[in-house]
């Protein structure tokens, strides 16, 4: 354990020691599931430089290199520190709660995954982002009329009338003196209740603006804006490398006012609608009510009128010098949403005022709530229009898209709706169990005594068949990757004689008496001269590591399930609607039950979970993915981190620069997706900054790349480069064949960039094992750490930071290298091919890595014809 260090300025005092900023520092940045700073630094008591509680920044005792090593500059010393960001994300427990926010945030996922192809297309842009944006206010508005069918429906109207408010204690107030006998009131209460429930989730939301408040650094003589942009971070032209991507704090505030008013305006229309269908054809105060529904439905179509201007002044992304279409008017549009809240705020006062006024005695008598119907066929219409218009967007830009999560914009945003449709319907479900006894039969349900709840078969049938969808889905899924699964048995061609090779070579040069000591994981098992059948321990190990590389290969299989989840809905959806199909008893009660168990099961799980770091990381990729974006098209999904953790390390960065310092920055997972977020923003950096970049077990293009390609390409990626305009020192990247998360960064630069940067590795490094012991393991995802071959180079390059840039890649090459543990020096200090030679690593297992030109033909070029320049005309340097 590295020993922390400690002033001795005064006597029996541990006081922190001055933190040391001159030389090269190492940073490294831990991936998802907030690994703890001593875990990382490998020191039980690291010292607290700088940030606080929540993220900040540790030092460990300084790395010294052996003097063979530093003579020969291989090494360095260097100061160690670790960025640990996880609890932005993980320091609390209850932030598993924010699970229940999972449908909002695949609709903010949603407007994120559109295809580069529909990017570079004005038209096309603007059309996903109006698509995007209705549809999130659609959700908004789906899940507030599923809260007042259970709340103003089930508790406040039906419960009265089937004479069972007095069974539940959560029912009392429809037994005051003032609301019993008066079902417009008991209705108002009832939605009371859904609106103090968002009012709720606003208050929420809030909380975690802390995060979006934190501005990022900039250069004194360029300045920063008095204050955060109120437009989406998505038209800013430069993406992720915009200086003002992670300012979003005046969006997020614009869009929580926006969706806000709506739910409002929404609920002034409900209750506006109910109360006067109660009334029957003579209500009292009638012009309060239409005045409520009018106010509403203004507030309703302002805020969709401001969706299509702010999807208008989308600036085009592929001009020379993008612009928003409106301009100014668009800005003091965005300045006036929050008065949107006024119109929404009097409709719904309009509205309970009228429903307060109503008659005790109701003029109809119904099974269900009067009125509620039409409210929710009108706002099922409205949110089939938005789904389609999101398909008819999807659709326009599939061209292009091969090698990408086909579809994913609206496969993800039917998740947030079919989630929550799902959660919430089987919530209301549960609560008229709980009520009452439930019937399908609206006759039924009035002349029952007592009387009985009544829902509609598309919400009893319904949402089991849904569930049930899901479940076979799932099933069907798991039956076909299982049976893959089985069917492997054998490593590739390649791979394998590779590792055959290199047992060959190490055990030939074994002498008596250690020849008989090594046996390897492939045949030949026994050494040289054993000539017995036994296979050892090696005998299925070929199986187990083909096994995990197909396991690292499965993530991408998993647009197949999305797409089957979303069919089976769909065409179980029209059975029920159209078809009245109604399933079983058994199936429909199982069915309800599943979904009702699911959330509090899961949460339940996540709770007793988040102490364990393994199970922590494995949960944790898909949660730090999706909350890695602003939240630009939905406020209430859960709150960007990297609002806040990207400034840190950019500020981190800085400091450490001009106190003299040189970084190297080590980031593993999505630690490397921040690190690269981190470096893109070249404003965000000091103009002189030279850092060098270490990933491995990358998901910066085999996830990222792949869901959000739009976004993740080589305009982001390229300029990180050796050579490139961010200015790096150096870009290594080292990623496994049985790694589900990393993977290569380079595949879409050109091919001397993948050479440079990406570096393949075996995993394990070799097959070959003492006999008695247990074969060789595969690192996986978390192996990086405890490689010698990943640290060969990252003390490599933290000793090229004393010697200025590293030379451009460039010439022709042979795609991603694979290297052995000696051959990663050889690698990187060798010098840059000419254009018409190849330079190749020797596989050499023994590790002594020697370099070898193979000619290349005079002037050949990529089978597509196109340049090998990165830029054209850059002669072969990348770029």
């Amino acid at each position: 354990m590295p020993i922390p260090r400690h002033s001795v300025a005064l006597p029996s005092v541990q006081l922190a020691a001055q933190a040391e900023t001159g030389g090269v520092t190492e940073l490294r940045v831990h991936g998802v599931g907030g690994t703890p700073p001593d875990a990382i630094l490998g020191d039980l008591a690291p010292e607290q430089v700088m940030g606080d509680a929540i993220a900040g920044f540790y030092r460990s005792s300084d790395h010294r290199a052996s003097d063979e090593d530093r003579d020969a500059r291989r090494d360095v010393d260097r100061h160690v520190e670790v960025f640990s960001w996880g609890g932005l994300t993980s320091r609390s427990k209850i932030r598993v709660l924010w699970l229940a926010l999972l449908p909002f945030l695949f609709a903010n996922l949603a407007g994120w995954m559109c295809t580069p192809g529909t990017r570079a297309s004005a038209w096309r842009f603007r059309l996903h982002r109006l698509a995007a944006g209705l549809c999130a206010l659609a959700l908004t508005v789906n899940a507030v009329l599923i809260a007042v069918m259970i709340s103003a429906d089930v508790n406040a109207y039906q419960a009265p009338r089937a004479g069972l408010a007095g069974h539940q204690w959560w029912l009392a107030p429809l037994g005051w003196h003032f609301v019993a006998g008066h079902p417009a009131r008991q209705v108002t209460l009832g939605v009371l209740v859904v609106a103090l429930f968002v009012l709720a989730l606003v208050w929420l939301a809030s909380r975690s603006w802390r995060y979006e408040a934190v501005r990022p650094p900039y250069r004194v003589a360029d300045g920063q804006k008095d204050t955060a942009r109120k437009a989406a971070a998505d038209t800013l032209a430069g993406g992720l490398a915009d200086r003002e991507f992670w300012d979003g704090e005046g969006n997020v505030r614009l869009v929580t006012w926006l969706h806000t008013a709506v739910a409002g305006g929404f609920l002034a229309i409900v209750l506006g609608v109910t109360a006067r269908a109660l009334a029957g054809g003579s209500p009292h105060a009638a012009a309060l009510g239409r005045t409520g529904i009018a106010l509403g439905a203004a507030t309703i179509i302002l805020a969709a009128g401001y969706i299509c201007l702010d999807a208008l002044d989308t600036p085009p992304m592929a001009a020379a010098d993008p612009r928003p279409a409106i301009g100014e008017f668009a800005d003091r549009l965005r300045g006036l949403v929050k008065f949107l809240l006024i119109p929404a705020g009097a409709g719904l006062i309009c509205s309970g005022w009228f429903a307060w006024v109503q008659p005790g005695a109701p003029s109809v008598r119904a099974a269900d709530l009067p009125g509620m119907a039409g409210v929710t066929g009108w706002t099922a219409l409205a949110i089939a229009v938005t789904v389609a218009l999101a398909l008819i967007s999807m659709l326009l830009g599939l061209r292009g898209s091969a090698g990408t999560l086909i579809g994913g914009s609206w496969v993800t945003l039917m998740l947030g709706f079919g989630s929550l449709n799902i959660l919430l319907l089987s919530a209301e479900i549960w609560v008229a169990h709980l009520v009452g006894p439930v019937t399908s039969d609206a006759a039924t349900a009035l002349s029952a005594r007592p009387g009985q709840i009544y829902l509609p078969y598309v919400v009893t049938s319904g949402v089991p068949l849904l569930v049930w969808a899901a479940v076979l889905a799932v099933l069907a899924f798991a039956a076909v990757q299982a049976v893959r699964w089985l069917r492997t048995a054998r490593l590739p061609k390649e791979m394998a004689d590779e590792y055959r090779e290199q047992a060959g070579k190490f055990r030939d040069a074994r002498v008596e008496p250690l020849d008989v000591w090594y046996w390897s994981g492939l045949s030949p098992f026994p050494p040289p001269g054993d000539t017995t059948d036994d296979p050892g321990a090696g005998k299925k190990w070929q199986q187990k590591i083909a096994r995990v590389q197909f396991l690292a290969r499965a993530p991408h299989d998993a647009a197949a399930l999305l797409w089957t989840i979303i069919a089976g809905q769909l065409v179980m959806a029209v059975c029920v609607w159209q078809l009245h199909v109604q399933p079983p008893a058994v199936l429909r009660n199982i069915g309800v039950a599943l979904v009702g168990l699911v959330l509090p099961a899961l949460i339940a799980f996540l709770y007793s979970a988040w102490s364990d770091p393994a199970k922590r990381r494995t949960i944790g990729v898909l949660w730090d993915v999706g909350t890695f974006w602003p939240r630009s098209y939905h406020p209430l999904s859960p709150p960007c981190y990297t609002e806040r953790a990207i400034p840190d390390l950019q500020r981190r960065m800085w400091w450490l620069h001009d106190n003299g310092g040189r970084v190297v920055l080590v980031t593993h997972s999505q630690g490397t997706v921040l690190g690269a977020a981190a470096l893109a923003q070249t404003d965000c950096r000091p103009g002189d900054d030279r850092p060098a970049l270490i990933t491995f077990g990358s998901p910066l293009v085999k996830l990222y790349g792949w869901a959000f390609p739009a976004y993740f390409d080589a305009a982001l990626l390229g300029p990180l480069v050796p050579g490139g305009t961010a200015e790096l020192n150096d870009w290594r990247n080292f990623h496994y064949p049985t790694d589900p998360i990393g993977g290569p960064v380079a595949s879409h630069l050109p091919e001397p960039c993948r050479d440079r940067v990406d570096i393949e590795l075996l995993d394990p490094a070799d097959c070959y094992y003492v006999y008695g012991q247990a074969p060789p393991a595969p690192g996986g995802h978390s192996g990086y750490w405890a490689d010698r071959r990943v640290w060969d180079v990252i003390n490599d390059l933290a000793a090229g930071l004393l010697g200025g840039p590293a030379d451009p890649c460039g010439g022709a090459g042979a795609g991603p290298t694979r290297v052995s543990a000696g051959q990663v020096r050889g690698l990187l200090r060798a010098a840059p091919p000419s254009a018409a030679t190849l330079t190749r690593l020797a596989v050499t297992p023994d590790g002594g890595g020697q370099a070898v030109e193979v000619p290349s033909a005079e002037g050949a070029g990529p089978v597509d014809g196109t340049s090998t320049a990165w830029p054209p005309g850059a002669g072969g340097a990348c770029p």
